[in-house]
């Protein structure tokens, strides 16, 4: 049962070593009618304190809405460091990965997907140091374009953390 010092911030956390759910949604969640961003995933982090994170996001997405996410930290965090997979929009036969690596202090920009009835899925791995300022680590999405068609976040979709 490990405690991790924090000696930059003068904390301690304990932490048993392994991932905890942060939430995983049973159920499916439509995306209606709205670009209005809305957070489906989240882990509440407090003043300086670390997170090691793995997000699983899959998704339907419906070529008239489509979809975009972005990932959000606490406002004066001072590291983002994570990699991200997302597959080619549509899928079809045999993948094609897209890589990206997030090295900021902030957060995942707005990223879309777009163009096609395709399922999706994004697998996010990362680590973030928070700042003087409480608040959430937050997985948000939402219709790229406003359409009464759903775009889907599937049941299964899942983040996990560990604190350090």
């Amino acid at each position: 049962m490990p405690f991790n010092s924090n000696t930059t911030a003068g904390t301690v956390v304990y932490s048993p070593g392994e991932f905890f759910s942060g939430k995983v949604l049973a159920n499916d969640q439509n995306l209606v009618s709205s670009t209005d961003y809305t957070t489906v995933l989240s882990v509440t982090l407090g003043k300086y304190e670390r997170v090691a994170f793995r997000l699983w996001l899959d998704t339907q997405n419906d070529a008239d809405g489509d979809l975009k996410w972005k990932v959000t930290t606490p406002s004066s965090s001072t590291s983002f460091r994570a990699r991200s997979v997302t597959p080619e929009v549509p899928i079809s036969g045999a993948v094609t990965e897209a890589v990206t690596s997030e090295t900021t202090a902030t957060s995942v920009a707005e990223v879309t997907a777009v163009g096609t009835d395709s399922a999706y899925y994004v697998q996010l791995e990362g680590v973030l140091q928070g700042g003087a300022n409480a608040g959430e680590l937050a997985v948000q999405v939402a219709q790229n374009t406003s359409s009464a068609t759903a775009t889907v976040i599937k049941a299964g979709s899942y983040l996990e953390y560990m604190k350090f």
